[in-house]
């Protein structure tokens, strides 16, 4: 499994795009997880051919997650794309994405490629991947992902506080990204995540390593100066690549590939 961090940052962030990660197997097939409104530009800066994302996966369709469906899909139509395209979404927010799609090729009304929109449900399989899904504690509905592909386990959080099914969920994942709003704590039922709660979610699910994301700008120079001496926490970063088989997860080993990879330690 490898994981490319297209974007990391929150809603309005100025230096990060919106969050977003692409999942790839070993046979190549691509997984996009989010579309927030930068992520189309930080794809074509990729050279991604405009078929190999296979499956487009929505948390939630608030702007910052959704927005960007429109200009990905005006881009693949434009450039050609022959390829089926899956999205899952959330049954009740299909209307909306829908809309996005309609919006990308009007006033056309049919596509190049056919979409098959696919319900999330709590456990799934797509060719050899398992996928199980859960909500957080957010102003929408958002379901966190948790895929295992070949024995690797990655959690996704999407936007949200940790709510008793999303922390089983990350449990024993190999790298497990959480929406980190705020160095300091949150109440109880906010909306969103902060670094308190971030520090125990680390010491209960026995992650090998927790990323934060989606953090306030605001917020980045406390926290990375709370984690300097974390090493299985990491602020997650535009442009960062894992490859979860050649990862060495020991704490000395993952800090130092971080490093290396040019992460903000």
């Amino acid at each position: 499994m490898k994981i490319d961090v297209i974007g990391s940052g929150s809603a309005f962030s100025t230096c990060n795009n919106t969050s977003a990660i692409k999942v790839t197997d070993c046979q190549q097939n691509q997984w996009l997880i989010d579309c927030g409104p930068t992520i189309p530009r930080a794809i074509w800066q990729r050279n991604i051919d405009v078929n190999d994302i296979s499956v487009i996966y929505f948390t939630h369709i608030h702007p910052d997650h959704s927005s960007g469906l429109a200009a990905l899909i005006n881009q693949w139509k434009s450039f050609k794309r022959t390829e089926p395209l899956t999205i899952f979404c959330q049954a009740n927010q299909q209307p909306s994405l829908q809309s996005l799609v309609s919006l990308a090729i009007w006033p056309e009304t049919q596509l190049c490629f056919d979409i098959y929109w696919q319900d999330i449900t709590d456990e799934f399989e797509w060719k050899h991947w398992q996928i199980r899904t859960a909500n957080t504690q957010h102003e929408m509905a958002n379901k966190a992902i948790r895929i295992t592909i070949d024995g690797k386990t990655l959690f996704y959080s999407g936007d949200g506080r940790p709510t008793a099914a999303s922390q089983a969920l990350m449990r024993g994942a190999d790298v497990a990204f959480q929406e980190c709003a705020s160095f300091t704590g949150l109440s109880s039922g906010a909306s969103h995540g902060d670094f308190p709660d971030c520090e125990r979610l680390l010491r209960e699910t026995e992650v090998k390593a927790l990323g934060i994301y989606h953090c306030f700008d605001d917020a980045i120079p406390s926290l990375l100066n709370a984690m300097a001496n974390m090493p299985d926490m990491f602020l997650s970063r535009d442009g960062l690549q894992l490859d979860l088989n050649d990862i060495d997860f020991s704490q000395n080993a993952f800090r130092s590939f971080l490093a290396e990879k040019g992460g903000k330690l």
